[in-house]
Order: C-alpha cells, then structure tokens, then sequence
C-alpha cells in the first residue's frame, strides 16, 4: 500500500513541473537566385510549309492537296531529309468567298495543310530552303534554329547557373560577419526558406543581379547572331556560420 502511495505522489509532482519551452533552430540563411546560360552553335534547323488548294469542286480541291503534298514529300526526299522529320498536320477545308457587285460571292472550296520540317544537317540548309523559296506554289514559313543536344546543354546551363550563386555567395560573405557556409537546398522551382518565420535573419533572400544573366520568364531556347542561347534557373540555399 505503501508502495502505491509512493507511485502516485511521484506522478503527482512530476505532472506539477512547468513543460519546458522548446527553442527553434537558430541559423542564418541566404537564399539566391541564379541564371545559368551556355552559347553554342546550332546543329538544326525547323520551318514550315503552308500547301493550299482552292476549286469549286470539293474532290479537285481534295486532289489538288494530295498532289501537292506528295509532289513536297518527294522533293524533301531527294534533299535526304527522313520521313520521321516530315510532319503533316490535318487537312482543313472551308468554303471560300468573295465580294462582288457589294454582295458574297461563292469562289470555291478552300482546302489547306502544314507541314512542319527539320533540317538535321545545318549545311544542308542554305540549298534546302532557297530551292523550297523559289518554288511560287510554297508559302515557307517560322524559320528557328535549335541543336539536338539541348538536354545536355540544359545540364551545362544549371551548372553554370550553380557556380554563379557560389561566386555571389562567397562575395556576400565578404560583406557580413559570418565566414562559411554550405548549402541546405537546391532545385529549378522556387523554394521557400528553412528559417522559422520568427527568427529569419536580414540575409534570408539576395536575388542574383550581375551581368550576362538573363530574365527569369526566359526559359526557352532563343537564336541570336547564329548562336543557340540554352538558359537555367536555379535556387541554392546557403546555411551561413
């Protein structure tokens, strides 16, 4: 009985004890946002080519496309271009009309296709698309240069981008009284800071601004003075010490 007794009062007292507070992490972050870019020559090449056909007989207007589409598709052979790099979107058809005597005129059957190229040989291009250019029955069309490697330079263009976050860094740290740091995140996404919103340091957030970098909506591929431009972004959290 007694030793019950002595149970209880030693749960009794040790619910009485006051729970201690428990402290958050305390550490200084810097988050950065970085743009990686990697120039390079391109390798291939994209156009398009609009194929219409117009007569008031809904078969010619049918007929009149398919013979222009194969009469196409033989002479992009002939240029060595594969089949695979050929693509033909739908045929559309509508009726056409004009005006005439202040009053819609009937003119025919309109039909029309687009048929999207890519010229893997850049070489090849000059003579490719200037015969193409010639022939008056083709309406060429979105010229854009690209290389076949972009995943690989999209690699590139992240490291590079991670090197440029390490350079500001380290100046950063030159500028504050912490000396080392090492990285608690990294991603291609925005991401938030590690820091409790109660503690958050005056060095939580820099954005990255030097030269060379490019906008952060510009993510895509883009040709300037015969070069393919690949860029990145990419945010690097830093712990500082």
């Amino acid at each position: 009985m007694k030793q019950i007794i002595w149970i209880l009062s030693l749960l009794t007292f040790m619910g009485c004890q006051k729970k201690l507070p428990v402290e958050p992490a305390k550490f200084k972050t810097i988050m950065i946002k970085s743009f990686g870019e990697v120039e390079t020559l391109p390798n291939m090449a994209t156009f398009h080519i609009n194929l219409n056909c117009l007569d008031k007989s809904v078969k010619n207007s049918k007929k009149c496309l398919v013979d222009k589409s194969n009469e196409l598709l033989d002479r992009l052979k002939t240029f060595g271009i594969d089949k695979g790099d050929i693509l033909t979107t739908s045929v559309e058809m509508h009726k056409s009309y004009t005006w005439r005597n202040r009053s819609r005129a009937f003119i025919g059957y309109r039909s029309s296709t687009t048929v999207f190229i890519t010229v893997r040989v850049i070489d090849k291009l000059d003579d490719i698309y200037t015969e193409l250019l010639e022939n008056r029955n083709l309406d060429l069309s979105g010229l854009s240069y690209s290389h076949s490697a972009i995943d690989s330079l999209k690699t590139e263009a992240y490291v590079n981008a991670l090197e440029k976050s390490g350079t500001l860094s380290d100046r950063l740290l030159d500028q504050i009284p912490e000396t080392n740091k090492e990285i608690l995140k990294i991603g291609n996404i925005e991401i938030t800071a590690s820091l409790p919103q109660v503690n958050q340091s005056e060095y939580d957030f820099v954005e990255q601004e030097i030269d060379l970098m490019m906008d952060s909506e510009n993510k895509s591929i883009a040709i300037s003075k015969g070069t393919v431009k690949v860029t990145a972004t990419l945010y690097v959290e830093y712990q500082i010490n």
